[in-house]
């Protein structure tokens, strides 16, 4: 077996890609109009869509980070998890071959970590880490399946 298939490999990916995702989404939760303001230093979204998307992202980010952490709906969670990382990507992606200055609002709602090649590098390692997790055996360690055991039994 190798290491990228063991499932205890995969439940590491998992509860790592859910702390980056809480972690990710507590001060842009903290501070949403900073928030909406990095979303729109990115140029890519219509303006009338920057509020909205300020507002829906954090949340989503909080909760598919802790239904991985905890194993809950965690198909679920890495499909919402992976789908968020390829568009992060393309934003990063699109924002360096457009050469703006911004930071990514990744972790921080002013300043922060600065959009550029390591940035893309970074989050492409997180987009494999999302999908390695969603097509991989998330079983161990979740409390999901110890839920649906339960009930499976009653």
């Amino acid at each position: 077996m190798s290491l990228l298939s063991d499932r205890r490999f995969v439940t590491l990916l998992r509860v790592a890609l859910g702390v980056v995702f809480v972690m990710a989404a507590l001060p842009k939760l903290a501070d949403p109009e900073g928030f909406a303001r990095a979303v729109s230093h990115y140029r890519a979204v219509p303006v009338v869509l920057e509020r909205g998307l300020a507002l829906v992202l954090p949340p989503l980010e909080l909760l598919a980070g802790v239904g991985l952490l905890l194993g809950v709906l965690d198909a679920g969670a890495s499909l919402v998890v992976l789908a968020l990382m390829l568009v992060f990507d393309g934003a990063v992606a699109v924002a360096l071959a457009r050469g703006l200055d911004i930071s990514c609002g990744c972790f921080d709602t002013d300043g922060g970590a600065k959009v550029g090649v390591s940035k893309l590098a970074e989050n492409v390692v997180l987009t494999l880490a999302a999908y390695r997790v969603w097509t991989g055996n998330r079983e161990w360690l979740s409390l999901g399946r110890r839920v649906s055991r339960v009930v499976d039994v009653e």
